[in-house]
């Protein structure tokens, strides 16, 4: 009997000979981004409000001011987000008896798609937020000179969308799988196109769990409570000429943690972690004129460390030194040594197809995607967090323009799986193996315990050699074979420009005395090497403007 997964090895073969176009990105990425929380952002809460806050004329006296924001952003360079979670803005998808198909190419027939469907899928990824935010600021001079309070509460609404559009050159609806490679007979396709099989509602043959993670169902949107930011300083130094002081700062959480139901996933706030640290803010006059005009300078520094925070993420698998999977019948059970990076990581391995087998190692006729599997709780935390700020404050009679930078570093998330998130019993109970292009069945009515262990996205192909099944089947899925680095976000900076307009009523004749004004801000990368070898592209480049009214009391 001749196999149908002979036959497609014997093609991909032929086609590994076949040229590759150099412009061709590997496809490699992170299965998680990671945008700044909507609460952090230094320049936003400072403009137009230096000339009400850390005022060394209220001598003796406690006094407060108040504002409220709203604000809308938008993200630009939606290829640069691709770039993060695929390395590319192009997606090929192709059957596994397509002519011709790409050693980059991902498998169609793990998605349910015709083993003759072919197309191509652009990404076209857009984040959208629009923030309410009320700020306080409470000086405590008549207790203690420079004693003061910040709070900072926003509001954020916010919508993601991975922007997929397929364009599908053979559909192959009439083109069923044979017989044995997805159950006895022959069986129909169970989606028409990409798009539709990563809405998670696609079953076809054996294959009868829909995908439950990583899917894309159009624009995602949240809306919730970001980070309540809390500041006690102290300004030592508070004069007419400036003021420099220290503070203590926290951040609750308000927002929601990550669930990995979606690929792109919409987040309000930090991913859920509480945040400490410590800040220094200070201004210098440098110029004034008549008592009428006068120029400033500001600057701010807040860092903070991002506790560990409980957050569901899919892992792809990771490509050990000596083999990517060990045999339950190998007598060593010991975790081999690992290498990270991109080049060891299987790259979408989550969304593989795997064969489910009981105690005894039998494959039991149920097929999954594997992201099904290892989407895990996990603890994440991040060392440290950095907002700085650099401003020139220019007031005129009321008037007030403000104009500056700022920058913003987080460095790479930490994950870790406990025994309670993947403990050796979840394989134990529950054995998996890799399906490949293998059949899932004989032509005798048995069903076949072949597994392909070194399979990949794009089907047997990996490092410009053909992966042929596992001699000694099947071949199971260790805890050990979990890449806990491959929805880690990986080291963020971003640079931000921005100007403000405002007007300040700075006649004190009422007990309330309001301010009011408008800004804009530009923010782009500071990491974006398109040659790197990993993508460091987690963050976005994005625009925004803001209006702010305010009073003091």
């Amino acid at each position: 009997m001749k196999k149908y997964s002979v036959r497609i090895t014997g093609l991909l073969v032929i086609l590994h000979t076949a040229y590759i176009p150099a412009e061709m990105p590997t496809l490699q990425g992170h299965s998680f981004f990671y945008a700044r929380s909507q609460s952090v952002n230094a320049a936003r809460e400072i403009a137009g409000w230096l000339p009400h806050i850390h005022r060394y004329d209220m001598i003796d006296e406690n006094y407060s001011s108040f504002f409220f924001t709203g604000a809308y952003q938008q993200s630009m360079h939606p290829g640069r987000i691709a770039d993060a979670l695929f390395n590319t803005d192009r997606l090929f998808i192709s059957g596994s008896t397509t002519v011709d198909r790409g050693a980059n190419d991902i498998l169609a027939d793990y998605f349910g798609l015709s083993p003759d469907f072919e197309s191509t899928v652009t990404v076209d990824p857009t984040i959208q937020s629009a923030i309410f935010a009320f700020s306080a600021f409470f000086g405590f001079n008549k207790w203690c000179r420079g004693l003061y309070l910040q709070l900072h509460l926003p509001i954020a609404w916010t919508k993601w969308n991975l922007g997929l559009h397929e364009e599908i050159f053979e559909g192959g609806s009439d083109v069923p799988f044979p017989p044995n490679y997805m159950d006895f007979g022959a069986v129909a396709p169970g989606a028409q196109s990409f798009v539709q099989a990563l809405k998670g509602c696609t079953t076809f043959g054996q294959m009868q769990e829909p995908l439950e993670f990583g899917k894309v169902c159009g624009p995602q949107i949240k809306k919730a409570v970001s980070d309540i930011q809390l500041a006690l300083g102290w300004d030592f130094l508070l004069s007419e000429y400036g003021f420099a002081g220290l503070n203590i700062r926290c951040a609750a959480p308000a927002g929601n943690r990550s669930k990995s139901i979606f690929l792109f996933e919409p987040i309000v706030g930090n991913c859920h972690h509480w945040e400490l640290g410590a800040g220094f803010a200070g201004a210098a006059l440098i110029w004034e004129k008549d008592g009428e005009q006068t120029l400033s300078f500001f600057g701010e520094l807040n860092m903070t460390h991002l506790f560990s925070s409980k957050q569901r993420r899919s892992f792809d698998l990771h490509k050990n030194v000596c083999h990517v999977f060990q045999n339950t019948h190998c007598s060593c059970d010991e975790e081999p040594t690992r290498v990270f990076g991109p080049e060891h990581n299987l790259f979408g391995s989550r969304y593989m197809l795997v064969k489910e087998f009981d105690e005894d190692g039998n494959y039991t006729g149920n097929l999954a995607p594997l992201i099904n599997k290892t989407t895990l709780d996990c603890k994440v935390h991040i060392n440290f967090q950095m907002d700085i700020v650099f401003m020139f404050d220019y007031t005129c009679n009321g008037f007030v323009l403000d104009a500056g930078y700022e920058g913003w570093i987080k460095s790479r998330e930490i994950i870790s799986l406990h025994d309670d998130c993947i403990p050796e019993r979840t394989f134990a109970l529950e054995p998996l193996g890799l399906k490949g292009i293998q059949n899932v069945t004989f032509s005798d009515g048995m069903l076949s315990n072949a597994t392909q262990s070194e399979a990949t996205l794009f089907g047997n192909y990996l490092s410009e050699q053909i992966i042929v099944a596992d001699p000694n089947p099947p071949v199971f899925i260790k805890p050990f074979d979990i890449n806990i680095n491959s929805p880690a976000s990986p080291l963020a900076i971003t640079h931000k420009l921005f100007i403000y307009f405002g007007w300040s009523d700075q006649s004190y004749c009422w007990c309330i005395n309001p301010f009011w004004g408008f800004g804009g801000e530009v923010e782009f990368e500071g990491v974006n090497t398109r040659d790197a070898k990993e993508p460091l592209k987690n963050t976005m480049s994005q625009w925004g403007i803001w209006a702010k009214v305010g009073f003091d009391y």
